[in-house]
């Protein structure tokens, strides 16, 4: 299955909505990565490494560097890559507030912001994949922030069981086996009732913060694809 640039987006706007996918109840979301997780007992994300990842850039980058480091048309098999159609929208409030930073990531939209930021869309056209769109957003920090933001994550997947707000509907919310990437890396499940389940891994290497954020569209729970993840990462950290 191929989708249009144009359908693309569509569904990107859709995906910083909020809307999601249609659907029925599933499972959990989790990365598919078959890499072991680091971290916690709790599985919600690997923990901070002692140092940084071969080759990740320690600097904040600024915009020309992240797009360098983005992952173009032809960098992965069976993936249609575009440029992000719209602007991250961070005009939205979990109930309650231990929740804001998981409610923040679904809209690309983490707080501290940041101080760069490249978008993409990467479209799965055969097998498995096909029809997933995936969102993968490059935010550039310095080292202490992109740390943070990683923290707020954990500390949110701890308290955070289910919210109100950001869409017309309760949100719940469910930890998931982060993959091995980067310094560290925080993978969770969103759920709105109605839709879909939404799965989020976000990654730190270096100073930069990577968000891949996939809904199939189909109503079953989504997985960010773990080649996806691995291309990004290696791809920042060459």
């Amino acid at each position: 299955m191929r989708i249009t640039v144009t359908a693309a987006a569509l569904l990107a706007a859709v995906l910083v909505a909020g809307c999601g996918g249609g659907g029925g109840d599933g499972s959990a979301a989790k990365t598919t990565d078959s890499a072991a997780a680091r971290g916690s007992g709790s599985g919600s994300g690997s923990g901070p490494a002692s140092g940084s990842a071969a080759g990740a850039p320690a600097e904040t980058l600024g915009e020309a560097q992240l797009k360098s480091a983005a992952l173009a048309g032809g960098d992965v098999d069976g993936y249609q890559i575009t440029d992000f159609p719209v602007k991250p929208d961070g005009d939205s409030t979990a109930r309650p507030a231990d929740c804001q930073p998981l409610e923040d990531m679904r809209t690309a939209s983490p707080d501290p912001g940041p101080e760069a930021f490249v978008g993409l869309l990467a479209f799965g056209g055969a097998g498995p994949t096909a029809g997933s769109a995936t969102t993968i957003g490059l935010m550039a920090y310095d080292r202490s922030d992109a740390g943070g933001v990683l923290d707020g994550l954990r500390t949110a997947l701890k308290k955070c069981a289910a919210y109100e707000g950001g869409v017309p509907a309760r949100t719940t919310v469910a930890a998931a086996t982060a993959p091995d990437a980067g310094d560290e890396a925080v993978a969770f499940g969103l759920r709105t009732r109605g839709d879909g389940e939404d799965a989020f891994v976000v990654v730190r290497t270096g100073a930069t913060v990577v968000l891949f954020y996939t809904a199939t569209g189909t109503g079953s729970a989504a997985k960010v694809p773990a080649e996806l993840v691995t291309a990004q990462i290696r791809k920042l950290e060459a």
